[in-house]
């Protein structure tokens, strides 16, 4: 990774303290990232992702990172025996999906230094309700694609995520890892600051006013 270490997936309760990031989804994690779609050498404990960020408070063309994701120290989730009975027992769309949301729940700590707080109900806008410590809480919306051959679903996706989060919300995150990406087969992510135009329209932007409520003490 660039910046340092690996993103290790063990740290997510010491990141999201106040969730069980990693006990729900730690194996479909490592799944998507080790053995499906993509199957990699026994005994890989790290996987890169390549990132297109758009930071807060937007404004700015993305950005393209780079950040290694691993999972050492978690025996318990991260077992090929497990990881293979893991497919057998949950359906495909259900791992992909939690996957994304550990890829995210990594991301967001380490790019943008979001907490996420707790999931939010559906009919809420996006998924999950995070805090940012000196600009309040906002909304994110992850989601996953297990293999993208051409780019385009990915995407396509993230219009849609945006425009989701934004539904209940004049600023937000929207995130969606794609597991196989374009002929590289490379894990490739967005993750996306959007705010809403003033006219409501949703819009990559500015940022929005600072939540007070949310600020820590």
């Amino acid at each position: 990774m660039p910046n340092g270490h690996p993103l290790e997936l063990h740290t997510l309760p010491a990141l999201h303290p106040r969730t069980a990031i990693l006990q729900g989804f730690g194996t479909s994690t490592v799944v998507r990232l080790s053995i499906d779609p993509t199957l990699l050498p026994s005994g890989t404990m790290v996987r890169a992702v390549s990132v297109n960020w758009l930071a807060r408070p937007g404004g700015n063309p993305p950005q393209h990172v780079s950040r290694d994701i691993g999972w050492s120290n978690i025996p318990q989730y991260a077992g090929r025996v497990l990881c293979l009975l893991w497919s057998n027992t949950k359906n495909a769309q259900d791992i992909t999906e939690e996957a994304a949301i550990g890829v995210m729940a990594l991301l967001i700590s380490n790019l943008e230094t979001a907490e996420i707080l707790r999931v939010l109900q559906i009919g809420s806008g996006g998924d999950y309700l995070l805090e940012i410590q000196g600009v309040g809480q906002l909304q994110a919306e992850s989601s996953g694609v297990h293999i993208d051959p051409h780019g385009y679903l990915s995407n396509a996706r993230l219009v849609q995520k945006r425009n989701q989060v934004l539904t209940k919300s004049s600023v937000g995150f929207a995130a969606v890892t794609a597991f196989s990406h374009t002929a590289t087969l490379e894990v490739h992510s967005y993750l996306h600051y959007v705010t809403a135009s003033p006219g409501g329209k949703p819009r990559k932007g500015r940022g929005g006013k600072k939540k007070s409520p949310g600020k820590r003490p």
